[in-house]
């Protein structure tokens, strides 16, 4: 299996998917052809979908022997830049680490899934497998959007779970945050520095805005924590505003991200997003606010009775019931009424110059995934 691993990851590795949209790289494109091409030697009936020119999803559904049950498994394509990396497209052992960009988040991953794949094609499981390679998760995540609803929604029998291979270090990741993001932006008007009774400082109230958000953040830590993923939380992003050092500010932005928990109702961020506002409508001055959502990714928890959650914990007994600080497709499965779970290898440097992946890890999370695969 180590010849295998290697070699394969090293094909992985060596084409660059670095996101389009998140780093300015190329996208999966290349990458879905080289798994669609893998599949259909396997002679599956692989499909590629296109998101956006160069952003693809590639599809197959590996038939089972009863075809009345389902299980999904998912790994991402894209993966973030490689500023300050050396060679990042070239596979390199060090022992029991493998390096290069994308090894650990998660084109181990996606070895892990074609070779399940060429296995089962040779022994085929009782239920089918499908088999979900997707694009933009470091981004938007707008390829498991699409395949939430241009694939799934049509599929038969639908998944009695999901097993979305996110690197865990082995253990079961059974739910994690999610975020919204939000803006806020101040209007005032633009004068000289040295006519200040001409102008009105948009960028002053921002100082009230952030006090509030403070608060809040004070207030988050103060709550009953979540047993997995403590408490939620709340940062402040970007800041703009001002064009010159004698000019006035007319105009001022602040973007800050909330982190959310399972259980925290909507009222609750609707309520802190007004409190920012009243914020900034209260800081002295003939000034005009605007503020709004601009986006929502909902936080994930599997159900405890969750097939899929038992078949994993039977085939990894030693694997601990974990939950995730980072948000990830798995969300949107679970949206899509999939029970989903996170389960993947070992490692290190996610979106930094040292990611390796662990092959033994690899290895150990291949033989554990057979083993649900087999028992479903």
């Amino acid at each position: 299996m180590e010849k295998q691993f290697i070699s394969l990851l090293s094909r992985l590795v060596g084409i660059n998917s670095i996101n389009s949209t998140l780093s300015m790289g190329p996208g999966e494109g290349e990458l879905a052809e080289l798994i669609l091409n893998y599949l259909r030697e396997l002679n599956l009936a692989a499909e590629i979908q296109t998101i956006a020119p160069g952003r693809a999803n590639v599809l197959a559904v590996l038939p089972g022997s009863s075809r009345e049950r389902s299980i999904l498994l998912n790994s991402h394509l894209d993966t973030v830049g490689v500023e300050g990396m050396i060679h990042p497209f070239t596979l390199r052992q060090e022992g029991d680490k493998l390096y290069g960009r994308g090894t650990y988040d998660m084109k181990g991953s996606v070895a892990i899934m074609l070779l399940l794949a060429e296995y089962f094609v040779k022994y085929p499981p009782p239920a089918d497998i499908l088999l979900t390679f997707v694009a933009d998760e470091e981004d938007l995540s707008t390829g498991m959007e699409y395949l939430v609803n241009h694939w799934l929604k049509d599929i038969t029998p639908r998944p009695s779970g999901a097993i979305f291979l996110e690197p865990t270090e082995e253990e079961i990741g059974v739910s994690h945050k999610g975020f919204n993001w939000y803006e806020l932006e101040v209007f005032g008007k633009t004068a000289h520095g040295s006519r200040p009774e001409q102008g009105i400082d948009a960028i002053l109230p921002l100082r009230s805005v952030l006090d509030e958000l403070s608060r809040i953040q004070a207030e988050l830590l103060i709550r009953e924590p979540d047993p997995l993923l403590g408490h939620g939380s709340l940062h402040s992003s970007i800041i703009e505003g001002g064009t010159e050092l004698s000019v006035i500010p007319g105009q001022s932005r602040l973007k800050w991200e909330r982190r959310t928990l399972p259980g925290e109702s909507q009222q609750n961020l609707d309520l802190e997003l007004k409190r920012m506002v009243q914020a900034a409508e209260n800081h002295p001055g003939d000034h005009e606010v605007r503020a709004r959502e601009l986006f929502v990714r909902l936080p994930h928890k599997v159900p405890d009775e969750a097939r899929v959650l038992e078949h994993l914990q039977k085939a990894s007994p030693q694997s601990q019931k974990v939950g995730l600080s980072f948000w990830a497709d798995s969300a949107l499965g679970a949206q899509a009424g999939i029970p989903s779970v996170l389960f993947g290898p070992i490692g290190h440097g996610a979106h930094a110059v040292d990611e390796w992946v662990s092959l033994k890890s690899l290895i150990r999370v291949y033989e554990v995934l057979k083993r649900l695969v087999e028992s479903s």
